[in-house]
């Protein structure tokens, strides 16, 4: 809590009910080294993504089934769904099996963390 003294010496009432100062980073980055900010570059609105949306990547984040990740397909960043069936890691909606980053591939370069956009 902040401390705040009047001129007089005495406690403001309002003391009690002091915080520190929002600080967006501190709620949405949760691994300094490891989470990319991102401007989507045109709608995605089957992710509730619009253009110029500010995206948080995680890049050591292992994705779940259905989770909205970045990959690389065919040398290009796209955002796709990651699917998986039996054991293989799916991008929906290109069908792409996951691949391997040394090989090249297609790959999972991070999952989406969170979406802000400006009202």
């Amino acid at each position: 809590m902040a401390e705040i003294q009047g001129m007089t010496g005495f406690q403001s009432p309002c003391a009690e009910f002091a915080e520190d100062e929002l600080s967006l980073d501190k709620i949405f980055i949760t691994d300094q080294t490891g989470m990319y900010g991102v401007i989507a570059a045109f709608d995605r609105p089957i992710f509730g993504i619009k253009k110029n949306d500010k995206l948080i990547i995680h890049r050591g984040k292992k994705p779940a089934t259905n989770q909205v990740v970045m990959a690389v397909i065919n040398n290009q960043f796209v955002l796709a769904r990651f699917q998986l069936i039996g054991s293989e890691g799916y991008l929906m909606p290109f069908n792409k099996k996951v691949g391997n980053v040394e090989a090249e591939e297609d790959f999972i370069w991070g999952t989406l963390s969170s979406i802000h956009r400006k009202c």
